[in-house]
């Protein structure tokens, strides 16, 4: 029995809601990129908002998606209706596959290397000499990047003549992780500020203060004032 001309419009109607239901689990989709790429559902949104505008982008492409399916819906089931229908459909699924896109493109990237290292629990116990620990960590370090540790004393923020007192250059494992802690003595001299830093090679170091204002996205910092008698600590 052949299919009158409305019940063709319904079955066009119904599939073309199936798609736009499709469009509207848009943020479910993305979720699930992560899982392909084996990071969980937190993994995803550090690795989307290391990059601010990838996340507006993201989020804006998404809920443009969202929308136009939702508009989609209250269009009638008869032939203008439906053209219509796909029209905005059309500019949905485009949207759609932008914000699938920024954030396959943002898990790869902070999968591949883009975290930054760390330095924490950076601690000073006053003495002759001081002793100084701290831990350096990074995940998503590529295989063929370094990672260097640097100690420097300052004077208010000019270094001082001893110049870098600790520095090591620190290799990734097979994961692609570094986790390392680091102890070392040093003397006080005129140095009124211990400052540790972890950057990849070819990067910059700059960031006394580990200020967010002078400090390069890719720097891992910590510092602390040197104490004259009591012990101080920096997590």
């Amino acid at each position: 029995m052949s299919q009158t001309t409305d019940e063709k419009n319904e079955k066009i109607d119904r599939n073309l809601s199936g798609v736009a239901t499709t469009l509207a689990g848009v943020f479910v989709a993305i979720a699930g990129v992560s899982t392909a790429f084996g990071f969980s559902q937190s993994s995803l949104l550090t690795a989307v908002n290391n990059d601010t505008l990838r996340f507006l982008g993201v989020a804006a492409l998404a809920l443009l998606a969202i929308g136009m399916s939702i508009w989609s819906l209250f269009q009638g089931a008869d032939p203008t209706g439906n053209r219509r229908q796909s029209l905005m459909l059309g500019v949905g699924v485009f949207f759609y596959l932008g914000a699938l896109l920024l954030a396959i493109t943002g898990v790869a990237e902070y999968a591949t290397g883009n975290g930054r290292p760390n330095v924490r629990s950076l601690s000073v116990v006053p003495g002759s000499p001081y002793k100084v620990s701290f831990e350096v960590h990074a995940d998503g370090v590529q295989g063929s990047t370094m990672v260097i540790v640097e100690a420097e004393a300052f004077e208010g923020e000019r270094p001082t003549d001893e110049g870098v007192l600790y520095r090591t250059i620190l290799h990734a494992d097979d994961g692609g992780d570094i986790d390392q802690k680091v102890e070392f003595v040093m003397e006080k001299g005129k140095a009124t500020r211990l400052t540790v830093r972890a950057f990849p090679d070819h990067e910059n170091k700059d960031g006394a203060t580990c200020e967010s204002s002078s400090s390069p996205h890719k720097l891992g910092c910590a510092t602390v004032i040197l104490p004259a008698s009591t012990a101080a600590k920096h997590s």
